[in-house]
């Protein structure tokens, strides 16, 4: 009997997942996944997807058809998804896989999973107690992220969670619309996907 040997051909990985985790709710994981998907299309030409494992839902209102899958402006949108489908998701034609995964238990574990790992949190003065309430949770862990992004809160704040919790903060550019064009804030989105 003849053995048959196989040559595994070398692939590059084709497809990059960065996840967007929340320190609370509300500090703009989705509107920070959606303009993430927005500006690998439209300013790099890169196709991407955003994919909602949220605890809360919420990006299946821009379909008015209900649908598991749309599309808008080139951007793939997966609304409600549950974290057994991803892998199949993730075989599809995307370059790009935002994750939106809320701020629950289940899209922690993902988090783990991403290739970048985002932490959002507010330093508003009325909500930085949760965000120091999450790095104090999660010290042990703290290795595991790309870095911490927050659109609120002032220099002294940001440069004291740096020092103290040893992860790069990183000062999220005001977007009033994550489906526009970026103008100013090319370079953070440059950083963020690379």
């Amino acid at each position: 009997m003849r053995t048959i040997g196989f040559r595994l051909a070398k692939r590059e990985k084709e497809h990059r997942t960065i996840g967007f985790y929340g320190a609370d709710s509300g500090v703009g994981t989705t509107h920070l996944a959606l303009a993430a998907a927005s500006y690998a299309v439209g300013e790099q030409g890169i196709s991407a997807a955003v994919v909602e494992l949220s605890d809360k839902p919420c990006i299946g209102a821009l379909d008015t058809k209900g649908r598991d899958f749309f599309a808008i402006d080139g951007v793939g949108y997966y609304p409600g998804v549950l974290p057994e489908r991803l892998p199949e998701l993730l075989c599809g034609p995307y370059r790009y896989f935002m994750l939106d995964l809320g701020c629950g238990a289940d899209g922690w574990q993902e988090l783990l999973r991403c290739d970048l790992r985002y932490v959002v949190a507010s330093f508003s003065p009325w909500r930085i107690g949760q965000a120091k309430n999450f790095m104090n949770m999660h010290n042990e862990k703290i290795h595991y992220f790309t870095a911490l992004l927050t659109s609120t809160g002032n220099v002294y704040e940001k440069k004291n969670f740096q020092r103290k919790y040893r992860v790069p903060v990183r000062t999220i550019p005001f977007l009033a619309d994550p489906f526009g064009p970026v103008k100013d804030g090319r370079p953070f989105f440059q950083e963020l996907l690379y």
